[in-house]
């Protein structure tokens, strides 16, 4: 129904060199908005609709990053496609209530890897947690992006758009094994589905995999705090925040920061001044004369 503009949607992703995944979500939000406006034509279509739309959604539970989403696509769709301009005042962006990230300890992510059955699904657990990767990342790996010889993970074209390096656990590398004997065919990606023909796996796969596996373990899992917990334990153990920042793929010091407000373990060992010792005042001297 919305094919036409799906694909201008492409076009205006593609000569900005976005990433795939953000177009994809450019053309979910337009579809979604689109579908609301009813019969209402494009050429109809103004800010206040959107304002409208979003204010709807967020009274139907939508979170306030969820509609900031939203309102950073039916701003492309409307700067780029209706050029029409975009107007803050009347499409605001929504505050964000800044929560610190949620994070499991070693025992939950054991506790995790011994509930998957599949060896495939106990290995993915296994290198997001002890590499530090995100969803889209474990699914676009290739077999080739795994170093043996020095015990690395390459990264490639990850969240900022560039390549990173980062460890490779000594145990998952056994499970890394295991799944790839178990599963010998020629591939492109790593991870791939379960049943033929064994296409790669999508970002939503792993996140509905590891949902169930966590309500199997009675734990709320989401990928990222996998990876939550791969920084936090790491700031715990005195790692070098330049290396944290390094493996993560973190372009900004200030997104590694975060983790030294999660770790309580980072805090443990300071005394308030309050608790400082107090220096005893020395007698004075009588003069002599």
């Amino acid at each position: 129904m919305y094919e036409e503009i799906l694909q201008r949607i492409e076009k205006e992703c593609e000569i900005r060199n976005l990433s795939p995944r953000t177009c994809f979500i450019y053309k979910f939000h337009t579809t979604k908005f689109l579908e609301w406006a009813g019969e209402k034509s494009i050429s109809e279509l103004t800010l206040y609709d959107v304002r409208n739309y979003i204010l709807e959604r967020r009274t139907d539970g939508a979170t306030p990053g969820y509609c900031n989403s939203m309102s950073s696509a039916l701003s492309f769709f409307y700067k780029h496609l209706l050029h029409i301009p975009w107007d803050l005042d009347i499409v605001p962006r929504m505050k964000i209530d800044w929560t610190l990230p949620q994070t499991l300890s070693l025992e939950e992510i054991e506790k995790l890897i011994d509930t998957a059955e599949n060896i495939r699904n106990k290995a993915i657990i296994a290198l997001v947690y002890s590499s530090g990767l995100r969803a889209g990342e474990v699914v676009r790996l290739a077999p080739s992006d795994i170093y043996m010889s020095t015990m690395q993970v390459h990264v490639r074209n990850s969240k900022n758009r560039g390549d990173h390096w980062t460890i490779l656990s000594e145990r998952t590398l056994e499970l890394l094994k295991q799944y790839w004997r178990s599963y010998p065919v020629p591939r492109d990606y790593l991870f791939v589905t379960l049943k033929n023909p064994h296409a790669p796996l999508h970002v939503g796969g792993v996140e509905i995999m590891m949902k169930r596996i966590g309500k199997e373990a009675g734990i709320d899992l989401h990928p990222h705090m996998l990876r939550h917990s791969f920084a936090t334990h790491l700031i715990e153990t005195h790692t070098d925040r330049e290396y944290v920042q390094a493996m993560l793929g973190h372009r900004s010091p200030n997104s590694t920061q975060v983790y030294i407000h999660v770790s309580n373990k980072a805090i443990m060992g300071v005394k308030s001044p309050l608790d400082a010792p107090k220096k005893k005042k020395g007698k004075r001297k009588k003069k002599e004369g």
